[in-house]
């Protein structure tokens, strides 16, 4: 039953709902191999919640960081270069002095020139691990599966060893802060109402709390002659439980 309306009040059922309900799963399919998170668990926005076999994944990621971390054939071929090169100058005095022939100098030119390509090659293929290990890392985190936004587990969809297919979430999880509080209105209540406006809430469970209204729907419901209002509470500790009725109650303009 609703509370009786005043002339100076527009009061109407209403129900709570949750801001923002995610299904979420992993980027990519894989058996479930641990489950971080319980029903009625809160997260944070980024928390690993669940994570798919990935011991493929780490070896990759393992071998990649070596790749990166060893500059050795980067040193190597510098240390070519630096003597093919002395060797080529030494030569060229020699060619000078007509004390060598000039095909050798030549040589020993082509040859410094080739280390130096052999030391931009090893720098080429330093750079290539380092985009080798960012797409390991990326492979990586396609097997975790995180929170999208700070909330609270609803549901639990599967259980560790379980074959994930990409088809069917994981974990279902609900933002709670703020809440959503939607009703309608008869037409004739639209002055009642505008943006920002403030509106008590009476909850099924007890208590009366403050709500903004946030959304009015532009366009009215023919066949009941009302039109959608929806507002914003806030929710902060979590006390209020989403899903419950409520009754609405917004004081008109003088």
């Amino acid at each position: 039953m609703l509370p009786c309306a005043s002339s100076a009040q527009t009061v109407s059922e209403c129900i709570i709902q949750a801001d923002e309900i995610a299904r979420v799963g992993a980027a990519t399919r894989g058996v479930l191999a641990e489950m971080r998170v319980k029903r009625a668990e809160r997260v944070t926005t980024g928390q690993i919640m669940a994570e798919l076999e990935a011991s493929e994944e780490d070896n990759q990621v393992a071998l990649a960081k070596l790749r990166v971390s060893s500059d050795i054939a980067v040193r190597l071929a510098q240390r070519r270069a630096e003597t093919a090169e002395l060797n080529a100058e030494r030569l060229t005095t020699l060619v000078e002095r007509n004390l060598v022939p000039k095909a050798e100098q030549e040589a020993a030119i082509l040859a410094a020139q080739s280390a130096r390509l052999e030391e931009e090659e090893a720098k080429y293929q330093l750079r290539v691990a380092a985009v080798q290990l960012d797409a390991a890392l990326a492979a990586r985190e396609r097997k975790r599966i995180r929170a999208p936004f700070d909330g609270v587990v609803t549901e639990t969809l599967m259980s560790v060893g379980e074959l994930y297919n990409e088809q069917t979430p994981i974990i279902v999880i609900a933002r709670t802060d703020p809440l959503h509080v939607d009703a309608y209105l008869p037409a004739a209540r639209r002055g009642d109402v505008a943006i920002g406006r403030p509106a008590d809430v009476t909850l099924e469970t007890g208590g009366t709390q403050i709500a903004t209204v946030s959304v009015i729907d532009p366009v009215l419901d023919a066949a009941t002659g009302t039109f959608g209002v929806q507002l914003t509470l806030p929710n902060p500790d979590g006390a209020i439980l989403a899903g419950q009725s409520c009754a609405l109650t917004i004081s008109q303009t003088n």
